[in-house]
């Protein structure tokens, strides 16, 4: 007997702690993040840091009803840059006292690249989307995918995500995204995919 597809539903404030456990594990072993933030350590707060900074109050976020994966987005005219404040300058602190300053060059090389290639038309952004590692593999991605491009498709709005892992593009090929365009966060960094995708008729 096929098991119930997950049921997803809209995060909270007091959600901020567990999407940040959800997307912290899954971001465990992501080749760009791990190039750009190379402390794991640090993943929970800086995703706690984004979830209650960001996209709880501006965006909408995601979880299955069992805490097992998350998803956040941004509106059309939604400002997609991060907040700049103590929070923020904390974090980046410690990443400077454990992997010294020169990783200050990769985190601002990242951003240019993120910045370069972000869409200057109206559309969704999806920033961070994942299940926790124990979970992977479930259909968690698809159901948090398929939750909101029903809402694009209706609103007839397209959307927008970088894929920072080859393995995830065929995931989001399956969800109508498609690669317009790839670059490494910098020199001997990871690839990064742009991809695009425009409005279905619903239905289809």
């Amino acid at each position: 007997m096929a098991s119930a597809p997950p049921t997803i539903m809209s995060a909270q404030a007091e959600d901020s702690g567990v999407i940040a456990d959800i997307l912290a594990d899954a971001f465990q072993q992501d080749p760009c993040m791990n190039w750009a933030v190379p402390l794991p350590a640090i993943y929970r707060d800086f995703y706690r840091f984004l979830a209650t900074s960001l996209y709880l109050p501006n965006g909408l976020v995601f979880m299955d009803d069992q805490q097992r994966a998350a998803a956040m987005w941004l509106p059309p005219g939604a400002d997609h840059r991060v907040p700049v404040g103590a929070r923020q300058l904390s974090l980046v602190l410690r990443l400077v006292l454990k992997r010294g300053p020169g990783v200050l060059s990769r985190l601002n090389q990242a951003q240019a690249v993120m910045e370069q290639h972000h869409p200057r038309e109206p559309h969704y952004y999806l920033h961070a989307i994942g299940a926790r590692r124990s979970q992977q593999g479930r259909g968690l991605g698809s159901a948090l995918l398929k939750h909101m491009t029903q809402t694009l498709d209706a609103e007839r709005v397209p959307a927008y995500l970088e894929s920072s892992s080859p393995q995830n593009l065929s995931l989001y090929q399956r969800h109508g995204f498609e690669v317009t365009g790839e670059a490494p966060l910098g020199p001997g960094g990871p690839t990064l995919h742009f991809m695009w995708r425009e409005p279905r008729e619903t239905g289809v």
